[in-house]
């Protein structure tokens, strides 16, 4: 992992993703995903962790950056998010997926990449008006991207083969994410076999 960038363990984690999606039959695209999501929805949500990388980046870009890690991405602007909106947006996510989702990850997937590589060091795009390091913004994809590679594959019984850089960035991510909203003891004794976590704890 030694010289890898975040561009690097988001490329690597859009990629594990699309091969899961690649193993999904056509019947089971109507089945249980995740919640109150099928499995259309689930991987519409999760190829919402390309595509804003494309939508952010056409906007124009912040002065500074009032987010400055990804972290604090989710103890501000996602503690505001309502969760019943980011449902529906999965809902519309998947249904934008067409008949061929495939074609059409793979798209947003090579547009995101290609507009990644063209930025200059030091990149900021803007969230609800707030500037974020494109860096930092990365680290919040690589995250959603393996979490729900994750979940995919569970809901679809699909192998889901993920480099280690991409599953030890959202590891550290979540763990980070505790810590700044004060769960890192408790995610310490459980990762160490001190103590379980309580039922249904998560970070985000």
């Amino acid at each position: 992992m030694m010289g890898m960038t975040n561009v690097d363990h988001f490329t690597r984690a859009s990629h594990a993703f699309i091969d899961v999606v690649a193993q999904i039959g056509p019947e089971q695209w109507g089945q249980p995903g995740l919640g109150s999501w099928d499995v259309r929805s689930l991987v519409g949500h999760t190829t919402r962790a390309i595509l804003t990388v494309e939508n952010y980046l056409a906007r124009d870009e912040p002065d500074q950056a009032a987010i400055p890690t990804a972290e604090m991405y989710y103890t501000t602007i996602y503690e505001l998010t309502d969760p019943q909106a980011v449902a529906e947006r999965g809902v519309e996510a998947g249904i934008a997926l067409g008949d061929d989702p495939m074609t059409f990850i793979r798209a947003a997937d090579t547009r995101a990449r290609a507009l990644i590589e063209a930025q200059h060091r030091g990149r900021l795009v803007s969230i609800g008006g707030l500037g974020i390091p494109l860096d930092e913004y990365l680290r919040t994809r690589v995250f959603e991207l393996v979490a729900h590679t994750l979940d995919v594959a569970r809901a679809t019984g699909a192998t889901a083969s993920i480099p280690e850089a991409p599953v030890a960035c959202a590891v550290t991510l979540a763990a980070g994410i505790a810590a700044a909203t004060g769960h890192g003891e408790e995610v310490l004794r459980a990762l160490t076999g001190r103590q379980p976590l309580p039922e249904g704890f998560s970070v985000v």
